[in-house]
């Protein structure tokens, strides 16, 4: 059983809706469109909001060639500060033109109420791809990565951070094509302004400086596009996924960058004045030199020789993956970058060599 949802005040209704009536067939009337629900969906557990897809019903007077056939609605619990505040926050994102306008984030269609809104409908999200070292997963992988890195430089022109970059955020259509579409999703839960987070980002896409106690900004963004692919295709490199206790997941996610990378220079605990922050980097300075588990973690070029993929693209993550904030190169830098441009061109032209 859902919550009640109350409805904006206007001339038309001033009654609740109940959650629960959201089933299928149900109708919503927005601005644009009506929304027929057709299901539930189910999120990755972290999503505040309740999702379900909907059939678009264009208006009797609408011979409009572009009308979509799905939608994405997504329903904030009014029991639930948190989600009412995500919620206000992705629509107030969609306010600022350059992103409604942008076609690297998800399209916002209808404001239906206060605590509702229509979202454009994508088929899958790249937490439900898998990877395989084929053409159309090349070619989806340049799309992702395009996309994400031109949501970063759209955000850092408005002086804003994506917080939350990950594969369940990762929106997908056509993914069995070479033209596959790769937007971004769930603006309320990750935007803000640049600077103003701490302890943020999910902990495989957590960048260097973050574990560190410094705040998100853009470099970090570009960390984590790049962290999100590695994880995707290598599952387990980085994050606290096996960490055998919830109390040492920093550090153990530090160890595994140190792995990686490791000319990273953990500060020592008497080089920090936090007393947790001591705490953190003294484990991960033990943890990446004494765990058996994590010492199996290699360097970043051998561990990427374990899985196939073509040089193009191991270079490409080589050139996001600096340790250092200001030597990491700047989304628009990738963007512009020999190395993009490489993997992006084998994945148009078919010519792959792992």
């Amino acid at each position: 059983m859902y919550s009640i949802i109350r409805l904006r005040t206007s001339s038309k209704n001033h009654l609740s809706r109940n959650m629960s009536s959201l089933a299928p067939g149900h109708i919503l009337r927005g601005t644009h469109w009506s929304y027929q629900i057709s299901q539930p969906l189910r999120g990755d557990r972290t999503q505040t909001s309740s999702i379900f897809k909907a059939e678009v019903i264009q208006a009797c007077n609408d011979n409009s060639s572009t009308t979509p056939r799905w939608a994405s609605i997504k329903v904030a619990s009014p029991s639930d500060p948190i989600s009412v505040q995500n919620l206000a926050r992705e629509y107030q994102v969609y306010c600022l033109p350059a992103i409604a306008s942008a076609k690297c984030f998800r399209t916002f269609y209808d404001l239906i109420d206060n605590k509702t809104i229509a979202l454009e409908w994508l088929d899958t999200t790249l937490a439900e791809v898998e990877y395989q070292p084929t053409t159309y997963i090349y070619s989806l992988i340049s799309e992702v990565l395009r996309a994400l890195l031109q949501s970063c430089v759209i955000l850092e022109a408005l002086g804003f951070v994506n917080t939350d970059y990950k594969p369940a955020n990762v929106l997908l259509s056509r993914t069995k094509t070479n033209d596959p579409t790769a937007k971004v999703g769930d603006l309320g839960l990750a935007v803000f302004p640049a600077g103003s987070r701490f302890n943020c980002q999910p902990y495989a896409m957590r960048a260097p400086e973050i574990f560190l106690g410094q705040a998100c900004t853009g470099p970090s963004q570009v960390w984590a596009i790049a962290a999100m692919l590695l994880s995707w295709i290598r599952p387990g490199i980085l994050g606290a996924w096996d960490s055998p206790s919830k109390f040492i997941d920093d550090a153990w996610s530090m160890a595994k960058i140190k792995r990686l990378f490791p000319h990273w220079i953990i500060p020592t605990p008497d080089e920090v004045d936090d007393c947790v922050l001591k705490a953190v980097v003294e484990g991960a300075i033990s943890c990446s030199r004494d765990v058996p588990d994590l010492q199996a973690i290699l360097p970043f070029e051998e561990e990427t020789e374990k899985v196939e993929m073509p040089q193009q693209l191991r270079d490409l993550l080589r050139l996001m993956l600096v340790v250092s904030p200001f030597e990491r190169p700047s989304a628009a830098f990738v963007l512009s970058s020999k190395e993009f441009g490489s993997f992006e061109k084998i994945t148009k032209e078919g010519s792959i060599v792992s």
